[in-house]
């Protein structure tokens, strides 16, 4: 009988020392912080592209992503109607002190970790790492990733590479109080990567390009596409560019088609993926 009761009174304890004033104080200024500083972002961004103007005014909802990863999901809805989302993190900064950065960002219906594609399995956990976000399965007898975007299942033996966006700094990452200062199109409609193939012939060619050169690449010259190996290069995924931010004039964020506008850092963008530029040069002859 003691050894069931020891659990009960931990939990009660711990209860107690949850609902003590210094701890409610100090969870209430976190949560308003928090709260302070997504709605910042989000005002930014709805005022200086008015592709997420239905941002404006909109609700929130917050969510953790897998446990002590110190990462959130913040579903955007206006008119109960879910319009974005945003992904944020908490690093130490260079002084020590923790800041909130952005770790991701999207306009449109479908969200990342929707609850339309989750699986109905217990045992999911979301794992956030950009465009590899899953949730893993654990309860089956082999582990299987899920993808967060689609919901499509990968085969048991895919395994995920090491974490690319928790080893990025604070630095590379637009932190608390930055606004986004400059918003270019480049291509205004969400596109397939496989409208046009050019990006095919020069995966195993392609000369880096650099931010300054997607910044100045007009739209009229031909799609951008950013093709990222996954999963051990098990899988390619490619995908059009659409926009660019630059966050105080900067820190760059590569906005992507994928069922919605997809923003991720371009530092990790560029770690890893590649991007593919269209030239007049020829297809080679079979």
């Amino acid at each position: 009988m003691t050894r069931r009761l020891v659990p009960f009174f931990f939990a009660l304890f711990s209860l107690l020392v949850y609902l003590t004033p210094a701890h409610a104080e100090g969870e209430g200024g976190w949560d308003k912080q928090f709260q302070t500083q997504i709605h910042s972002w989000m005002d930014t961004i709805a005022t200086r592209d008015a592709q997420f103007k239905q941002w404006q005014n909109a609700k929130t909802d917050v969510q953790t992503l897998g446990a002590g990863q110190h990462q959130w999901l913040v579903s955007i809805s206006q008119n109960g109607k879910q319009v974005g989302y945003l992904v944020v993190g908490e690093l130490p900064s260079p002084k020590g002190a923790e800041k909130f950065v952005l770790l991701e960002y999207g306009v449109g219906e479908y969200i990342l970790f929707d609850d339309a594609f989750a699986p109905r399995e217990i045992a999911a956990e979301p794992v956030y790492d950009g465009f590899a976000s899953h949730w893993l399965l654990t309860q089956n007898p082999a582990a299987q990733m899920v993808n967060a975007k689609t919901g499509e299942s990968y085969p048991t033996d895919f395994t995920a590479n090491e974490a690319v966006m928790s080893s990025l700094s604070v630095d590379e990452l637009v932190a608390e109080g930055q606004s986004l200062t400059q918003a270019r199109v480049l291509r205004s409609e969400e596109a397939s990567p496989f409208d046009q193939i050019s990006w095919v012939y020069d995966l195993y060619s392609a000369s880096d390009v650099s931010l300054a050169q997607l910044w100045q690449q007009q739209s009229e010259a031909g799609p951008v596409t950013l093709t990222v190996p996954m999963y051990h290069s098990r899988v390619l995924a490619p995908f059009v560019v659409g926009s660019l931010h630059l966050w105080n004039d900067q820190n760059a964020y590569v906005g992507v088609w994928d069922e919605g506008l997809r923003f991720v850092p371009y530092s990790y963008a560029h770690k890893v993926g590649t991007f593919h530029v269209k030239t007049a040069q020829a297809m080679p002859v079979q």
